[in-house]
């Protein structure tokens, strides 16, 4: 099973179990002491920063069609729902599709699986809107810089995407410290999860040059680059970065 299947079956087992707990893994968020309104709540809470933030710069994006890139349960697509026409939230795993129709809060949102790596069930210039938090790095190389290049295809002309990924070392491909981090985060770390009765679940970097290079590549224009606020102040190296990016009007 490769590193991209093994990614899909954590999700699967974790949906199943503790589909909460695998979006926030916080105690407060497991089903034997969960409050639903406190977890939707928090996906209203970050939307509504987010497109603040969006106004205050003076993006313009228009309203029809979003998509929620790595859903799980719907936390944020039924937050973006408040603010889009229609918004489709997609995911890997069917037990976190299953859970997020049963939880569905608003009639303008929907929820699709999709195991491919890539995303060829989508349309091109099929969406204003693309946002993805904490879900790009679970996923290895090269399905998750196939994501990244999908979105600027899928993205309408004058769209916005908002996406999340963990900076890291600039590593020369194949090389052996690439090998290394790789065969170490696909499979060190989820044994070790393992055998400490932990669900397996990757946690994978891109270097932020990487990253740009990606847009760059798929015809997306690069706005801004941003920590994560709840990293920002802290002295790691490589922190989570926000990439703002827009597909040029055509």
């Amino acid at each position: 099973m490769n590193a991209f299947s093994k990614t899909e079956s954590a999700y699967e087992k974790f949906g199943a179990d503790e589909p909460f707990y695998a979006v926030l893994t916080e105690e407060k968020y497991k089903r034997n002491q969960l409050d639903q309104d406190l977890f939707f709540n928090t996906g209203k809470e970050l939307l509504a920063r987010q497109m603040q933030l969006i106004h205050d710069r003076g993006f313009h994006v228009p309203r029809g069609n979003a998509l929620d890139f790595g859903c799980g349960v719907g936390r944020l697509t039924n937050a973006m729902a408040a603010y889009f026409d229609e918004v489709i939230g997609v995911d890997i795993s069917s037990t976190m599709i299953g859970n997020a129709n049963k939880l569905k809060r608003r009639s303008n949102c929907s929820f699709q699986v999709n195991k491919r790596p890539d995303l060829s069930v989508f349309d091109e210039n099929q969406f204003d809107f693309i946002y993805s938090d904490i879900t790009i790095q679970h996923i290895p190389s090269p399905e998750s810089e196939n994501y990244i290049r999908d979105f600027f295809r899928i993205l309408a002309p004058g769209g916005l995407a908002i996406f999340l990924v963990p900076d890291g070392p600039v590593l020369r491909p194949n090389s052996l410290p690439a090998r290394f981090d790789k065969f170490y985060r696909e499979q060190v770390r989820p044994f070790h999860k393992r055998i400490r009765g932990k669900y397996e679940v990757q946690v994978h970097r891109i270097s932020q040059p990487r990253v740009e290079t990606i847009i760059e590549e798929s015809g997306g224009n690069l706005l801004s680059v941003e920590s994560h606020p709840k990293w920002a102040e802290r002295s790691k190296r490589y922190k989570p970065l926000y990439y703002w990016a827009s597909k040029p009007a055509g």
